[in-house]
């Protein structure tokens, strides 16, 4: 099985109509090289909206789903964002859970629900994963505020893709992700490295642990001993610590660039 990659940026705009959301993409990782690359003129697009100062309220089921028009059953919520499906969509829902869910917004009086998303995804990755329904893909207009993203959107706050949504995981997530036994390993193609990955690149950080003086094998395979060697050297190091190796942790760790 294949990890899926870490975008830098927003990469691939995809059609999509319907109720249903269009097939993700495999991103290409970018290797590091000598090659001085020219500046460009071109304007990276923002991928997050500015934070709003909203904070995680109780939800209230009743309120909006009379303003939206159906029943729902939301999860998450502040002032202004929510998300959730109605109960139809819950219905449609396989026993494991809906892939997709709602986003909803206050505007005005008025609750409104301008896209659905995948939930396995993060929000900064709305293009991809979000569409606005029998219209195509989502934007950044459709999307919440990066602090509220982080308050009701559970794939922001995965170890994995923190770093890309500047969000702060739970203890309990770090503590999962340090003890838990794997059942498979996975090949890793790109940062961030994470436990039950395996690879070259978990081989390199491996012999780099060692040589740092943490007590891992050199096996290739990214289990809850390396995780903790990782948090360990996160902290002595002064990184976020959160047991997976992102580009920072890389950068402290190796000389070499990852390898691509």
């Amino acid at each position: 099985m294949t990890k899926r990659l870490l975008p830098i940026a927003l990469l691939i705009l995809t059609a999509c109509s319907g109720s249903s959301v269009s097939t993700d993409r495999t991103i290409a990782s970018v290797a590091a090289s000598s090659t001085t690359i020219p500046a460009t003129t071109t304007t990276v697009p923002e991928i997050f909206n500015p934070a709003s100062g909203e904070k995680a309220i109780e939800c209230n089921n009743k309120a909006v789903g009379a303003s939206y028009g159906e029943k729902v059953k939301l999860e998450f919520c502040t002032a202004t964002w929510a998300m959730g499906d109605t109960d139809q969509d819950t219905w449609n829902c396989p026993k494991e859970g809906c892939a997709q869910t709602r986003l909803y917004r206050l505007v005005g009086d008025k609750w409104i629900s301008p896209v659905i998303c995948r939930r396995d995804k993060p929000l900064t990755r709305f293009a991809l994963s979000c569409y606005v329904p029998n219209a195509g893909p989502a934007t950044l207009a459709e999307i919440p505020p990066k602090d509220v993203a982080c308050i009701i959107w559970q794939a922001n706050k995965s170890l994995t893709f923190v770093e890309e949504t500047g969000c702060t995981p739970s203890k309990a997530d770090i503590n999962v992700a340090l003890s838990t036994e794997c059942t498979g390993y996975f090949a890793a193609v790109a940062l961030p490295l994470e436990k039950c990955d395996t690879g070259g690149a978990v081989t390199v950080a491996q012999k780099q642990l060692r040589a740092a003086g943490y007590s891992v094998s050199v096996d290739g395979y990214f289990g809850p001993a390396m995780a903790k060697a990782v948090y360990a050297f996160q902290g002595k190091r002064g990184l976020q610590q959160l047991g997976i190796i992102d580009s920072a942790t890389w950068d402290a760790l190796s000389p070499k660039a990852f390898p691509g």
